[in-house]
């Protein structure tokens, strides 16, 4: 979070802007892990946002639509078609908050893959030229980085405890909360999306009711970061047979140490081959074991251990283990998962506290 709040009061010194939207990604989906805002401290500017890019039908200037095309940063006349005030994205999160020109952003790191996306909005009479587009594209690749080398770091000191009893928050067809616990909204106070120190609770709920409806499936899950860096496991799904659904039901819980491995593979580039090294490593696999079911040496297995731990900045297993644990995350990205949200062909791993078969020698 605090290299995010870094990077947009950067921006707000060498470029300007009356209000900001910046999140880190999944870089396989381009879904939020964590939200920052500027200048939108009303609960419906965010609302109309996660709409927009999330809801419905894939709108031509949303961030998916940009990525496809390949176009990293443009502003809104450049990715609207036909006229910006007559479009859906003027009308809904530009004009209603006195708001009439917008930079969008992708930020790729250099291992080509979006680990970010920002927008930045201004008043009337200032829009944004191409001397200031340049500025920002000097330094998306470098923000991207940045983004992905912070994923798993440590968080702010912790603001609480895993709160006690079922995290369950039922949002209704007119997107507002019908009904949410108390520990579902302490889970989205700690996500903390919104502006510093103001997190709009019903956010995270939202974004995930809005991408269900539009994406005609009848459950999905999202693993969103909180602002003291643990990991958390977003469930959603349908309440009834509409199409779309018109009442969700949105569950949380701590994300489960057996899937994190794909996302910390991209955040520290790890290679194909070690990916599938660590999917063995976490499923309790000996270092002979993982050998002879990838069809290596044992030598060349001790090999890829080393270059795992030296990328990611541990000298073992246990360290390892302890650093997932510490930050869970559970993406869509790479190895497709089961339902079960392990690898696809790969063993179900050893839970943490329980007694591997051999240490994999580090």
């Amino acid at each position: 979070m605090q290299f995010r709040a870094a990077v947009l009061d950067a921006m707000s010194t060498h470029v300007g802007y009356d209000g900001a939207c910046l999140a880190s990604t999944d870089p396989a989906t381009l879904v939020p892990t964590q939200l920052l805002t500027v200048g939108y401290h009303h609960p419906r500017a965010l609302s109309a946002a996660i709409e927009f890019e999330f809801g419905g039908e894939p709108q031509p200037s949303g961030f998916e639509a940009m990525a496809r095309r390949g176009t990293p940063i443009r502003t809104i006349r450049e990715v609207t078609p036909g006229p910006v005030p007559a479009s859906r994205f003027y009308a809904e999160l530009l004009a209603p908050f006195g708001l009439r020109d917008e930079l969008r952003m992708l930020f790729r790191a250099r291992d080509g893959r979006t680990w970010g996306v920002c927008t930045l909005s201004r008043g009337p009479g200032r829009e944004f030229g191409s001397k200031e587009v340049a500025t920002l594209s000097a330094v998306l690749d470098a923000v991207g980085d940045g983004i992905r080398s912070t994923l798993f770091r440590q968080g702010v000191p912790v603001v609480g405890q895993d709160p006690g009893g079922p995290a369950v928050a039922i949002v209704g067809a007119d997107n507002e909360f019908e009904a949410v616990s108390p520990a579902a909204e302490a889970y989205f106070e700690r996500l903390g999306w919104g502006a510093l120190g103001r997190p709009l609770t019903e956010a995270p709920a939202l974004f995930a009711a809005a991408w269900l409806r539009r994406s005609g499936r009848d459950h999905g899950s999202f693993r969103v970061r909180t602002v003291d860096g643990q990991w958390l496991d977003l469930q959603v799904g349908r309440l009834d047979h509409a199409h779309p659904p018109r009442r969700i039901v949105v569950t949380v819980n701590p994300a489960e140490l057996p899937a994190v491995a794909s996302l910390l593979a991209a955040a520290h580039g790890l290679t194909a081959r070690e990916v599938e090294v660590l999917t063995q490593l976490l499923a309790g696999k000996t270092r002979n074991e993982i050998a002879c079911d990838l069809v290596l040496s044992p030598h060349t297995v001790q090999d890829h251990l080393k270059s795992i731990y030296a990328k990611v900045g541990v000298h073992s297993r246990p360290r390892l283990i302890a650093q997932l644990v510490h930050t869970q995350y559970v993406p869509r990205f790479g190895s497709q998962l089961r339902s079960d949200g392990w690898f696809t062909n790969a063993h179900h791993p050893a839970t943490p506290g329980s007694r591997h078969r051999g240490e994999p020698e580090s």
